[in-house]
């Protein structure tokens, strides 16, 4: 399997504090973790770790942080030969904040604003996973391999991403996301609000496959036109920047390795719980024996898709972290798919939906 990822690579820097920011106030930092990011950068680095051959179409800046974020890439074996560097731009920079006491956090991103300009993608890729960030080299790319699986990761929402949603066959996005896509509003309270906005993104992009992160109430999609949410792992949250990237790389992993639907929606929401255990996106992704094991555990060896041998490529090793995070507190439970009726008031002619266990992850 060989999968191209195109759009952001950045710095990401993760300073963490344990007061409430407020204006007009000097807060003094005496923690900060630096390592990749960027939702494309994550997405990749999560399946090159997990043993599968990645390609990364990015554009960076000639500076210390480009070839910072390339070696990291390149320890974990995903393929850099598809980033440009902009010499009149920076490399990008997501600054994220942590409130280790909520652990709430706040993120400034600095864009670079800077886009691919060669298109050349000649190995010819198995899936195509985009992130919205680079319209034209995503297009170019959709036109030169029209066949082949592809994946959009919505993380913001603008004519060019409603674009993009009307050429692949899966759309990931979050509960907000959702809503803009939509103009509906999602109320946890009735559930035939879930329904109603799952119904109207198919009606749009009725070509795609549709995941609905839900934070803490999991993540909602369909099956055989019924709607169904599975629920988080529960863990000891630290830190859940990234579980989003995270979540999209485990399910694109499991369906490029035909886990089917709802098993690698099972594995994508296991990968992104156990992310939160750990401070930064990129350094608390887990390992793909980790995540099995859980699997294992869960719902038995005999059930997971991931023990068939002839189906595995062989994981590439992670490179150490600067700063280990302290062992945490293992997770209390696995996810599993609920699909109990809709609520009294829900439309009596929509798909079913679920209510969920409550956590902070895949946002």
């Amino acid at each position: 399997m060989k999968v191209l990822c195109i759009g952001s690579s950045l710095l990401e820097i993760t300073c963490s504090i344990n007061e409430v920011i407020k204006e007009n106030q000097t807060i003094r930092i005496t923690e900060k973790n630096e390592c990749g990011g960027g939702h494309a950068g994550n997405i990749a680095y999560l399946l090159g770790k997990w043993g599968v051959e990645t390609y990364i179409a990015s554009i960076l800046g000639a500076d210390d942080a480009a070839n910072k974020i390339k070696k990291e890439f390149e320890n974990i074996g995903v393929k850099t030969e598809y980033i440009e560097t902009s010499y009149d731009k920076g490399t990008g920079q997501s600054i994220v904040i942590l409130n280790t006491t909520s652990k709430n956090r706040t993120t400034f991103e600095i864009s670079s604003n800077a886009y691919l300009k060669k298109y050349a993608f000649g190995m010819a890729p198995d899936i195509i996973v985009v992130d919205g960030n680079d319209f034209n080299a995503s297009v170019a790319a959709f036109d030169k391999y029209p066949n082949i699986p592809s994946y959009l990761v919505v993380n913001m929402v603008n004519n060019e991403v409603i674009e993009l949603c009307k050429y692949v066959s899966f759309i990931i996005c979050n509960k907000s996301t959702a809503e803009a896509l939509t103009n509906l509003t999602i109320d946890y309270n009735n559930s035939g609000t879930l329904v109603n906005v799952y119904n109207k993104l198919k009606q749009k992009f009725n070509k795609a496959d549709i995941i609905v992160t839900l934070g803490e109430r999991g993540s909602m999609y369909a099956i055989n036109g019924q709607v169904k949410v599975m629920p988080v792992v529960k863990t000891n949250i630290v830190d859940t920047n990234g579980a989003g990237d995270i979540y999209a790389g485990a399910f694109i992993y499991g369906m490029g390795r035909n886990f089917g639907l709802e098993k690698s929606i099972a594995y994508a929401t296991i990968a992104a719980s156990l992310s939160t255990t750990k401070i930064t996106s990129r350094m608390s992704i887990p390992g793909i024996s980790e995540v099995s094991n859980y699997y294992d555990n869960k719902f038995g060896a005999q059930n997971n898709p991931n023990n068939n041998v002839n189906n595995v490529e062989q994981a590439k090793p992670e490179a150490q972290p600067t700063q280990e995070p302290s062992p945490q507190t293992p997770p209390e439970s696995a996810p599993a798919p609920q699909n109990p009726s809709p609520a009294p008031n829900a439309n009596p002619n929509a798909m079913n939906m679920a209510t969920t266990e409550e956590n902070n992850v895949n946002q």
